[in-house]
């Protein structure tokens, strides 16, 4: 993992705005195995990552989008293969959402 314990497969990444400032937005699966979310002003690579833990553990890869209402989304599938979601929360800042199982 950039800038933390390693973790496994790809590094999904995302540039969005985040409360107004321009903002890279990375995700991969962390060393325990579950979705880690990080991000840092866009430009700025040289900031601290912190990257967050989130959700149950996954296989394979986490990916990252954008919604219809310009929020950052989260998706990963479960141990048990069904497809999992978080959304950005409605507030500043990036918390995330409770995940959902679709």
């Amino acid at each position: 993992m950039l800038g933390g314990e390693g973790g496994t497969g790809p590094v999904a990444v995302l540039r969005t705005p985040v409360d107004g400032q321009d903002c890279t937005i990375l995700a991969q699966r962390g060393a325990d195995g579950r979705p880690a979310l990080a991000a840092y002003p866009t430009e700025k690579e040289s900031a601290a990552l912190d990257w967050t833990p989130t959700g149950e553990p996954c296989a394979g890869a986490p990916a990252l989008a954008i919604d219809g209402t310009g929020r950052v989304v989260l998706a990963a599938l479960g141990a048990d293969g069904s497809l999992r979601v978080t959304r950005q929360k409605s507030e500043s800042g990036l918390a995330m959402e409770a995940w959902t199982r679709v």
